[in-house]
């Protein structure tokens, strides 16, 4: 069977309002935008996450709705609607790659597609690390890693979790730059 860790950084925010803190700062037009095109990307590539595991923070939160409203979008389309689980956890914000792992093994529930929004360094860091090379993720960057597993939705334990990715997919948001599919 095979496995599908989709990581995705956050959409562009907007630094305008200095009163607010990091965790508060909301996405910008740009960000937005990309969000939107990013939910289309998903929806095209049949790249719907079964699972969402979302960083606490204003911005990764806004990136989930402006996707989560594409997508609603599409099933008014006549496209089945596909409503992945959603979860947040504050270990997300700002969290470095051991913890999305440890995130990720603890709340996998058993999905065989598994989704986690965040933040950079560690999004980057552990795209690095799963693919064994140097990755830079831009704001709504979209990493997709699959491997094989011998029992459904094995994601093994911390020692076994960086071993057998393949990198699948690599995608930008739209109004982001970069790589775009």
């Amino acid at each position: 069977m095979m496995i599908r860790w989709m990581l995705l950084r956050h959409a562009k925010s907007d630094w305008a309002d200095s009163s607010l803190g990091d965790k508060e700062r909301p996405l910008n037009p740009r960000g937005k935008k990309a969000a939107w095109s990013m939910g289309q990307k998903l929806a095209q590539n049949d790249l719907i996450p079964e699972r969402i595991l979302c960083s606490t923070a204003l911005r990764t939160v806004q990136t989930l709705q402006g996707i989560l409203q594409t997508l609603s979008q599409y099933s008014q389309r006549g496209v089945p609607e596909i409503v992945p689980e959603i979860l947040f956890f504050d270990e997300l914000y700002l969290a470095n790659p051991e913890t999305i792992v440890r995130v990720a093994q603890a709340n996998h529930g058993g999905r065989s597609s598994l989704m986690c929004i965040g933040h950079n360094p560690g999004m980057e860091l552990l795209a690095s690390g799963l693919s064994a090379q140097e990755i830079e993720m831009k704001t709504a960057h979209l990493i997709v890693f699959e491997k094989q597993s011998e029992k459904p939705a094995d994601w093994g334990n911390a020692s076994e979790m960086y071993k057998g990715w393949k990198m699948t997919e690599n995608l930008r948001g739209e109004g982001e730059g970069g790589q775009e599919r």
